[in-house]
Formats: structure tokens, C-alpha cells, sequence
């Protein structure tokens, strides 16, 4: 229902306030607003209220929909960490404050208007194109919203529409600063160039002692050998049990007599389902259907193509409705049915391919279902075999004794960093990528007892930290080659900036681009225009921020955008082109800082209602429910 509420506003209100302000309860999933009210207050703005429900609802909301980027849900305390509790508390301040001054000013909505906007909403709309009251209540009641709590909301946004109304009236963009800003962006420059090598500075000279030890300990990252551990890992998988399972041909075949329908092969049919608002219509198409009127100009009438009505190739089962689906696998090929009463109204069916079904055999089916038993059995004797091996451990057992009494392995990994790699940047053979193995490794130490972990299969593993290796900085003896090399690279690096500084400010005092380039046999290039914010393999974004910020005749340098090489830039021209106020660029950037006017006026005005009104929060309650251990 937020996304129909957005899509329902129009102007930059839909902008500002679903954007950065955001309703404070979204309606679809979420309870209604007015029920389980509590006394509990979390902040007031004047005499408007923000109750803990309110609160929690919508920082749930932030945080599922934080957690869906983010790939893993998140607790309380890491919502507060990442500002999504600050962030809801202000959008729903936000709103108190707007709403209040929406009601100082005397504004409302009537009951008729609500129900217009509501009824021409397009998201609201039913597979006819028209607002069905009744599919909407029931919409509602499985999201479990009341139709009062929904009303509300949007009586509310249209209220805040009409602030949007008056506030739009008297914003607009001078053209003076329009132009200014369109000058600014479409400016372009041509550089004389030269590429200054690595090479430039020459050899670099050996480093004495003391200079490498220094540098030794100074990028001492570069030369530490990360922390490692040894861990023993013994798994448990229900196919480690099969073998041990038995099934007699006699309940094999009592099984299959049970289960035979799964290995069956179920008639399938491509069903097309044209859908119509009432039974007459329904009649009256098929009749002009049996007639020979073609299908693609029913649909059209409708308003429908042929993707809409297709079923695709189904079984009967997979149809929702037992009489839709009786009656399409009645159907002889390429036959129209009569007006069936689906979910949703009155539906004709079509079939256009059948494709037969084949009735299974006990004989090709036994094996596979041999596997089946045996793979169930083993699934649910699994969690026995657990406790089993737990008990063990509490008793003192060490993994060798559990896994040789069970018939399992025990496998040791050595070497293992934080990354899951050997020291070598190899992944150890056979090391499985179960979810927080790693992780656990490393945030245990050897002897702890550490619980069994989920396979991801319907198994478990066990882990054993058998031996910890810190990180620590190799031997300078050991490393001499890769210092001496990683020094040297700095130093070419730091002397080439040096040297491009130099010819800049030798530039910049009036000497001859082209004598600087000779000395260093180097060739001057000219460039194609460069806008501000462009880049290339050649002037990379820092080079060319470098140039912009140079005037006319100006020296300045910067990084290649690839490579190690360091460019040499002179301004040779600026071309500051007219204004195009027809061009899509200029009416992208009038719409751009329209709304950026727009944002600050609506901020401003919410900003000083919050003062106006005065807000107080309660700061233990907001921790209290914030907290990871707090019981929701």
C-alpha cells in the first residue's frame, strides 16, 4: 500500500514527503494504526503523540527493508548502529510536526474526495480496469488492515497534498542562477599534455640498513603473516545413516500402492483463461467465438493480450480452482468451454496443446522410491543420532572416539586464515562452505565446547579448534627482496610527484611547455574538449578536477586514469557555452533544482513547526526497546 501510495501522489510532495519523510505507518502487512493502542510514548510533538507501536512499526519496516540490501537480517542494536533508529524517530516527528501544522491551518479532506482518490488510484484497480469494492475489502482483510486505518492514511496524504499545493505556487528557479548552473556544468576545457613515466625519476638507489629496517616496520601490513588456525571438523549427513536403514520389499510395495500418484506422470495442458466482468458478456463471446470471430479480437476488446489469459503448461493440480481445472481437462483440443465461475467472475477456457499422462509401474518406480524411504528414515532418525553424539561429548569423548563409534571421519584442516585460504591463497581441499563455519573457527578458542552447526542439508558438523597461530611480522632476513622492491616502488612514486610539482611550478612561472617536454623526452600533446566531470584511461577524475581548478594558461597534474603515471597538464582554452534552454540537459537541471528548492522549503517549514510545537523524547524507553535483548 506505501508503493500505491506513491504511486497515487504526483509532483514532488511524492517526493519529498514518501521520500525523505516517509508515512509512518505503510498500511499493506502492517496492523491497524488505531488498535492495541498504548500508553506508552516514545516522543510528543506539541500534544500529538508518538506511540511505541507506532514507533516499532515503522522501525520494523526500515529494518526489513535494510536487511533485504543488506542480505541478512539485522538486530536492534545494529539498527540503532547503522541509524535506522534515528531515522524513523525523525520521520515520525517529521510527520507529527506536519500534520499538526496542517490542522493548525485548517485544512481537510472530505469523505467524497477520499473515496474518488481512492477509486481512481491505477494500483487499485481490479484485471477489468475498474475499482472493485468488494476485492478491496478482502485485499485488506489478508493483509490484515481495516478499511478505517487505510482511509485514514490517505486522508491524511491529501491533506499534506494541499500544503504541496500552496508551497508549489510561489517556488520557482531564477533564471540568472539557472543559467549559472548550466554554464558551470556544460563547461569544457582543452589541455596541452605530456605523460610523465615512472622512468622519469631515474634509478632508484639501493636503500642503506637502517633506512629498510625502518621502512620494514613502517608497512609492516605488507610483511605479517596473518592469523591461522587448525581445527578438526566431523559431519553428520542423513546419507550416513542410509546405510544402515533396511526396507523390506513388502513395505516397499505397500508404500508405492500408497504413493503411486508421485510417480506418475500427470496430464498436462496449455490452458488459456479469458475472463469477463459478467456471465452475459461471457456468453455473448462465446458465441462469436464458436462462430469463428478470432480470439486476439476478443482479447482486444477487453483490453487484454494473449500473455494476460495464458496459463501456460498446467496439471490439474497446479490450477487454483477444482472447477476451472475440471473443466479445462473436460475440454477436447482447441475447444471453448462454456462461462465457468471462477475465483474471480465468469471465465471461458481454451485449450491449445494436451499433452497425455503416463501411469506408473511398481517395477520402474522401486528404486527410486527405495531411495526415498530410506533418505526420509534417515532424516528423521538424524536428530536421535544427535542427542546421541551430544551426550557423548558432555561425557568427555573426544571427536576421534564419537566419530569411530558412529562410523563417521574426522577431518583436520591446518593453516586456515579469516578468509577460508592457506597462506598460499589455496582453499583447502575438502573444506565445506557451511554458513558461519569460518566465522565460528575464529571467534572460538581450542578447548571450547562448541555447539553443533547446520550443514544446510539436514545434517550437522561438529568443530574442534585444535591449535592457534597469531599473526605476526616476518623476519626483515626473511622478506629482504620483497622490502627492498616495495620500498622502492614507494620511493619512485613519491620522487615522480615530486618531480611533476616542480615542472608545474616551473609552468606557472612563464617557461615553455614544449622546452619542459624536450628536456624529458617527452612529446607536448593536444586534447580532445573535457567536460568537468568527465574521466579516460588518460585523465582520470583527480587530473581533471586539477585542470578545472587551473585558470587559462595554467599548469596543473594529477594521475593517469591508468596505470602508475603521472599527466602534466596545461589550460590551452576554456569554452564557457551559451545556455541552451530548449536542450533536455537545461530542463533536466531546472527540474533538478526545482526540487531541491522545493526539499528545502518543505524541510524548512517542518523544521520550524518541530521548534514551534516543541518536541520531547523518551530517551529510556527508546533504549529500553532498542536494546538486543529487548522482548518484543
Amino acid at each position: 500500500m506505501l508503493d500505491s501510495l506513491r504511486r497515487g501522489a504526483s509532483g514532488w510532495l511524492a517526493k519529498i514527503m514518501m521520500g525523505l519523510l516517509v508515512v509512518s505507518f505503510a498500511v499493506w502487512g502492517i496492523a491497524d494504526v488505531f488498535s492495541g493502542y498504548s500508553t506508552d510514548e516514545v516522543a510528543k510533538v506539541g500534544k500529538e503523540s508518538i506511540t511505541l507501536p507506532q514507533f516499532e512499526r515503522e522501525l520494523d519496516s526500515q529494518m526489513k527493508q535494510f536487511s533485504q540490501r543488506l542480505g541478512q537480517p539485522i538486530t536492534r542494536e545494529q539498527a540503532k548502529q547503522y541509524g535506522l533508529v534515528s531515522a524513523a524517530l525523525t520521520r515520525l516527528i517529521a510527520l507529527s510536526a506536519l500534520d499538526s501544522g496542517a490542522h493548525r491551518m485548517g485544512l481537510a479532506v472530505g469523505d467524497e474526495a477520499v473515496a474518488q482518490n481512492i477509486a481512481s488510484d491505477p494500483s487499485l484497480k481490479g484485471p477489468f480496469g475498474k475499482f472493485d469494492p468488494q476485492e478491496f475489502r478482502q485485499a485488506l482483510a489478508q493483509a490484515g488492515v481495516s478499511e478505517s486505518a487505510f482511509i485514514a492514511d490517505r486522508r491524511n496524504f491529501m491533506v499534506r497534498q494541499q500544503i504541496n499545493d500552496v508551497m508549489g505556487l510561489g517556488v520557482g528557479v531564477p533564471t540568472a542562477l539557472l543559467d549559472a548552473f548550466s554554464t558551470y556544468q556544460q563547461e569544457t576545457r582543452v589541455a596541452s599534455y605530456m605523460i610523465l613515466p615512472p622512468e622519469a625519476v631515474g634509478t632508484i638507489p639501493e636503500p642503506d640498513e637502517k633506512t629498510l629496517a625502518a621502512y620494514h616496520q613502517k608497512a609492516a601490513i605488507h610483511f605479517t603473516v596473518p592469523e591461522t588456525r587448525d581445527f578438526s571438523l566431523m559431519v553428520l549427513e542423513p546419507k550416513d545413516l542410509m546405510s544402515t536403514i533396511a526396507i523390506s520389499d513388502a513395505d516397499l510395495q505397500k508404500t508405492y500402492e500408497q504413493r503411486r500418484a508421485e510417480f506418475d506422470v500427470p496430464e498436462k495442458r496449455m490452458v488459456e483463461q479469458i475472463p469477463f466482468a459478467t456471465d452475459d458478456a461471457a456468453k455473448a463471446a462465446l458465441e462469436l467465438l464458436r462462430k469463428g470471430r478470432p480470439l486476439d479480437e476478443i482479447l482486444q476488446g477487453l483490453g487484454l493480450d494473449q500473455s494476460d489469459v495464458s496459463l501456460g503448461l498446467v496439471t490439474r493440480a497446479q490450477m487454483i480452482s477444482p472447477a476451472v481445472a475440471d473443466a479445462a481437462f473436460a475440454l477436447k483440443l482447441n475447444e471453448y468451454s462454456e462461462p465457468v465461475k471462477g475465483p474471480l467472475g465468469p471465465v471461458i477456457l481454451h485449450v491449445t496443446e494436451i499433452q497425455p499422462g503416463k501411469v506408473s509401474t511398481y517395477d520402474e518406480a522401486k528404486d527410486k522410491l527405495r531411495q526415498m524411504l530410506a533418505d526420509e528414515q534417515a532424516r528423521s532418525a538424524i536428530y536421535d543420532v544427535q542427542n546421541g553424539i551430544e551426550d557423548a561429548r558432555a561425557g568427555g569423548a573426544s571427536l576421534e572416539e564419537i566419530a569411530e563409534k558412529n562410523h563417521l571421519k574426522v577431518v583436520r584442516f591446518s593453516g586456515v586464515s579469516i578468509k577460508g585460504l592457506t597462506l598460499d591463497g589455496k582453499k583447502p581441499d575438502g573444506l565445506p562452505e557451511y554458513k558461519n563455519l569460518i566465522e565460528t573457527v575464529f571467534k572460538s578458542e581450542a578447548g571450547d565446547q562448541i555447539p553443533p552447526g547446520d550443514t544446510g542439508e539436514g545434517g550437522y558438523y561438529w568443530l574442534r579448534v585444535d591449535d592457534v597461530k597469531p599473526q605476526q611480522l616476518e623476519p626483515l632476513d626473511k622478506v629482504r627482496d620483497k622490502v627492498v622492491k616495495l620500498w622502492k616502488s614507494e620511493k619512485r612514486k613519491a620522487d615522480l610527484e615530486v618531480l611533476a610539482q616542480k615542472l608545474v611550478e616551473r609552468g606557472d612561472k612563464g617557461e615553455s611547455f614544449d622546452k619542459i617536454a624536450d628536456e624529458l623526452g617527452r612529446t607536448v600533446l593536444i586534447s580532445p574538449e573535457i567536460k568537468r566531470y568527465s574521466q579516460s584511461d588518460t585523465f582520470s577524475r583527480l587530473a581533471v578536477t586539477r585542470l578545472f581548478a587551473a585558470p587559462k594558461g595554467g599548469f596543473a597534474y594529477g594521475p593517469v586514469g591508468f596505470g602508475e603515471s603521472l599527466i602534466i597538464m596545461q589550460v590551452k582554452a576554456i569554452n564557457d557555452p551559451k545556455p541552451d534552454s530548449k536542450s533536455a540537459e537545461y530542463k533536466k537541471l531546472h527540474d533538478d533544482m526545482l526540487d531541491s528548492l522545493q526539499t528545502d522549503m518543505i524541510t524548512t517549514t517542518v523544521g520550524d513547526l518541530e521548534q514551534q510545537l516543541g518536541v520531547k523524547l523518551n530517551l529510556a524507553l527508546l533504549q529500553r526497546v532498542t536494546s538486543t535483548d529487548y522482548n518484543q
